[in-house]
């Protein structure tokens, strides 16, 4: 913001801080800086809506500036929270994460997973369900000390619900 506006003084098209001009200069200013902070933003990784705006706002932009520059970006299709939920989800689904705490992690973004096509039913399975969690809670370490308590609170951290947990956790303490 300093360097555009110091570029205008520079220029002589920064007018006098009292007229109408400055003021209308220095919206525009603010607008430019806001577009580009947020597209080099998005050129770094995918934002929903809620979290570009957040960016902005620590940032230090005004509410009107945000929520313009946000917009235009939905226009260009740069943020597009359907098409952010969507790999979101695949992706916290590679990493091991359960149906709960995806849900739970989207609506912190600002996305109602019920608001992506084919939420729940396309992504999870309890197949799936069952064979990721399983496959988490074999990993672990088992020291015969408290065993069934550390499984649970690792499957429930990772999002996976109780009944599932308690299912996975006989059939892995069973296994060994």
């Amino acid at each position: 913001m300093a360097r555009a506006l110091l570029k205008l003084q520079e220029s002589d098209d920064l007018h006098a801080p009292t007229s109408a001009a400055f003021f209308q200069t220095l919206s525009q200013v603010y607008e430019d800086c806001a577009w580009k902070r947020l597209v080099g933003l998005i050129d770094i990784r995918d934002y929903s809506s809620k979290e570009a705006l957040e960016k902005l706002r620590l940032d230090g932009f005004p509410e009107d500036v945000r929520k313009a520059a946000v917009e235009r970006a939905k226009g260009c299709y740069l943020i597009d929270d359907m098409r952010y939920g969507e790999f979101f989800i695949r992706g916290k689904i590679n990493s091991g994460w359960g149906r709960e705490r995806i849900q739970r992690e989207l609506e912190a973004r600002g996305i109602q997973p019920q608001s992506i096509p084919g939420w729940p039913d396309e992504f999870f399975s309890d197949e799936a369900d069952y064979e990721r969690a399983y496959a988490i809670a074999s990993r672990k370490h088992l020291t015969g000390k408290n065993d069934f308590q550390k499984l649970m609170r690792l499957l429930a951290s990772k999002g996976y619900p109780a009944s599932l947990a308690y299912r996975v956790v006989h059939d892995v303490l069973d296994g060994d």
